[in-house]
């Protein structure tokens, strides 16, 4: 994906930049790029008060080919203007900083141009004076970082983001920061189907779909190709703990993150087979080391709860053998919950003890095999002894009955 692709450059009102918004701009630019101790003097030289060369400045840590790390000083001076900038309103800049030895690159950075006497000057002093390293950011360059960090662009100019762009800000702000997009970002993302999806994007979707409520609406799982889903599968098997600690910090929920996953399974069953899920869940590791067992056991543990609760809830809804009430779902969850197996979706809770009666003489809808001593595979907690692959390969079968049932009455699911 082309990253010019992520922002429409003309709805980036540029000639008004300036001043502090252009301050505003490049601070969350820098953070973007992974700043580090980025100060805003705001303050400054608006105020009347001398910036002694900079508006803003920060430090980056570059690594050397034997694994150093190299730390530099930057620092980053606006040029908010209409027209271009002219070598005067650069060279005191430059020449102030020149006596900072502790600067190692300057920044100058306009919202127009810069003329061409003003870079050939900058060329000229830069022969003969190697520190610091002055670089010159114009209209064009802006749009480039704004283009690869969009984050900045939502930020300020929400307007300037093309759909692909706002996908990309969706992505970013879940994986850096935990944070999940609201509804009608999420609306306006389903309704364009020509967005491409990535394994890291598809995650940040369907969390962010599971903390707005409902996965029925905006089955992502199913927009996707089989292959981007099981990438995905895997990514937020290995990244469920650090999302989940991090979603901790920022007193975030940590439902979401797990109803997304067991979707993520549901899917992947639907689509790939539960022989493949079977594996996958087996021998995912992470970077070629294996997993301690009990590692994978806390990350699949309410994974799996939460797949088996929500079929038993939607099974034993109209189920002449089970005689019980819904666990995690509501009724409505449980009308609509095949839709999240649909191309289209709908068109459109605490947990509690319930009491739960099975007739041990009335015979399963589906066709499991039960009797007196063998009971529903999906009712009570009996399911958390058993095989995970015989386990994944019952709950396929029922999704494959219901699936086949109300396919009958809804010629939206396929």
């Amino acid at each position: 994906m082309k990253t010019e692709n992520l922002i429409i450059p003309s709805e980036i009102p540029w000639e008004e930049i300036k001043g502090k918004a252009l301050e505003e701009l490049l601070y969350w630019l820098l953070d973007s790029m992974g700043a580090k101790d980025l100060e805003w003097r705001i303050g400054g030289k608006g105020n009347g008060t001398a910036d002694q060369g900079r508006d803003l400045e920060c430090v980056f840590y570059t690594q050397t080919p034997e694994g150093e790390l190299l730390r530099e000083s930057w620092w980053i001076e606006s040029k908010g203007r209409v027209g271009k900038v002219e070598p005067d309103e650069v060279k005191g800049v430059v020449l102030n900083v020149a006596g900072k030895a502790s600067v190692d690159v300057l920044v100058i950075a306009t919202n127009s141009n810069f003329s061409n006497p003003t870079r050939d000057w900058v060329k000229e002093w830069q022969r003969g004076h190697p520190r610091p390293i002055i670089k010159l950011w114009e209209r064009t360059e802006l749009e480039k970082f704004c283009s690869k960090f969009p984050t900045a662009v939502m930020r300020l100019y929400s307007k300037a983001l093309s759909t692909q762009g706002r996908l990309e800000v969706v992505r970013s702000r879940f994986w850096n920061y935990a944070l999940l997009a609201d509804a009608p970002t999420l609306e306006a993302l389903w309704s364009k189907h020509e967005v491409l999806i990535s394994p890291e994007a598809l995650a940040a979707l369907i969390t962010s779909e599971a903390g707005n409520g409902s996965l029925s609406k905006r089955p992502w799982g199913m927009r996707v190709d089989p292959d981007t889903l099981g990438k995905t599968l895997i990514n937020s098997l290995l990244n469920l703990i650090f999302l989940v600690f991090r979603a901790g910090d920022i007193g975030v929920r940590q439902e979401p993150f797990i109803k997304a996953l067991s979707y993520q399974v549901l899917c992947a069953m639907d689509r790939l087979g539960s022989d493949y899920v079977a594996t996958l869940l087996k021998e995912w590791n992470f970077d070629d080391r294996a997993l301690p067992q009990e590692i994978k056991e806390l990350i699949l543990g309410p994974v799996i709860d939460t797949l088996v609760t929500e079929i038993r809830d939607v099974c034993t809804s109209d189920c002449s053998r089970v005689m019980t009430s819904p666990l995690e779902l509501s009724e409505r969850d449980i009308e609509l919950y095949w839709f999240r197996l649909s191309t289209n979706g709908s068109n459109e809770n605490k947990k509690e003890k319930v009491l739960s009666m099975e007739s041990l003489k009335t015979p399963c809808k589906v066709g499991f095999c039960v009797s007196e001593e063998v009971g529903c595979p999906v009712n009570g907690d009996k399911y958390r002894k058993r095989d995970t692959s015989k386990l994944l390969f019952d709950i396929k079968k029922i999704v494959d009955f219901r699936k086949s049932e109300i396919t009958k009455s809804s010629p939206s699911l396929p």
